[in-house]
């Protein structure tokens, strides 16, 4: 039987309580920016859980990394270890089978979401700790690689995050 978004959305806080980290249930912010979002908690310091009204059958997870501007002079594309970070994070985010999205704010590249959702159908607590721990641990791997390939790169947004930096279950 197809669940409500409301019934998603209780089962969905449930399992996030289960976790201990700190959220916020931003729905009612969130509406009176945009009608094409039933409802959205912000948990951590960087990851969205929502589900989208033009989307009846499942629920998003979403990891996003913003870079300070000292480290987006690093992220363009004349750049040859900016471009083999690219093929890398391409590959692991196929390999684990997550999205990636690069923010562009102008000109710049202002960070990188990291996204994965759980259909309707199968939403427990399982296949959603299971999902958010494969996004956080892609995300946690994404800012490795961008260490590893630009010296200089800080990415200080992320690295104590306990959303990214914990396991779901422990």
């Amino acid at each position: 039987m197809a669940k409500t978004p409301q019934e998603m959305k209780n089962l969905v806080e449930e399992f996030i309580k289960v976790t201990k980290i700190n959220y916020e249930d931003q729905t009612e912010k969130i509406k009176e920016k945009s009608k094409i979002i039933d409802w959205q908690f912000h948990v951590g310091s960087n990851v969205i859980v929502s589900k989208n009204a033009n989307r009846e059958d499942r629920v998003h997870i979403n990891v996003n990394m913003r870079f300070p501007s000292q480290d987006s002079k690093l992220l363009v594309m004349k750049n040859p270890s900016f471009s083999k970070a690219i093929m890398e994070i391409s590959e692991i985010c196929t390999t684990c089978g997550v999205g990636h999205q690069w923010i562009k704010a102008g000109e710049d590249i202002a960070g990188l979401a990291i996204f994965s959702h759980v259909d309707e159908q199968s939403l427990d607590r399982i296949s959603f700790h299971s999902a958010w721990d494969n996004v956080a641990r892609v995300s946690g791997h994404v800012q490795k690689i961008l260490r590893s390939n630009l010296s200089g790169f800080s990415a200080q947004n992320n690295t104590t995050d306990a959303t990214i930096d914990k396991s779901m279950y422990g």
